[in-house]
């Protein structure tokens, strides 16, 4: 059992659904929480590109629809991974890595307590 004392709760079960995520502002610290269907996962919701938010992932689009799709990015259960909604740089939601360019960006710890998720920054 995880020590929770220190961290801050976000969300409750369900409030999320599977395969999104949703922003949150924790102590002024801007990050993303992703339900994988297995786990949750929190990263800093800006990608490290162009400081997109990768809450939105998935989000439709109501810009460019003459070159942009209906949606742009998404949340990858079974890689466990999240594409930034403007260029699509895939990030590890586990490590907040982007193996293309070998940058990362900041994951903290996220768990599930009595229905609630808590993250720790």
């Amino acid at each position: 059992m995880v020590d929770t004392e220190n961290f801050t709760k976000v969300a409750e079960v369900g409030d999320i659904p599977e395969g999104e995520g949703e922003g949150f502002d924790v102590n002024g610290i801007e990050i993303a929480v992703f339900n994988t269907g297995d786990n949750y996962y929190a990263i800093s919701n800006r990608c490290s590109h162009q400081r997109a938010p990768l809450c939105k992932a998935g989000d439709r689009k109501i810009n460019a629809e003459d070159t942009w799709t209906e949606e742009r990015g998404g949340v990858d259960t079974e890689a466990c991974t999240v594409s930034c909604p403007w260029h699509l740089w895939e990030w590890d939601l586990e490590t907040g890595e982007h193996e293309a360019s070998g940058q990362r960006i900041g994951t903290f710890d996220c768990v599930v307590e009595d229905g609630d998720v808590l993250v720790q920054l």
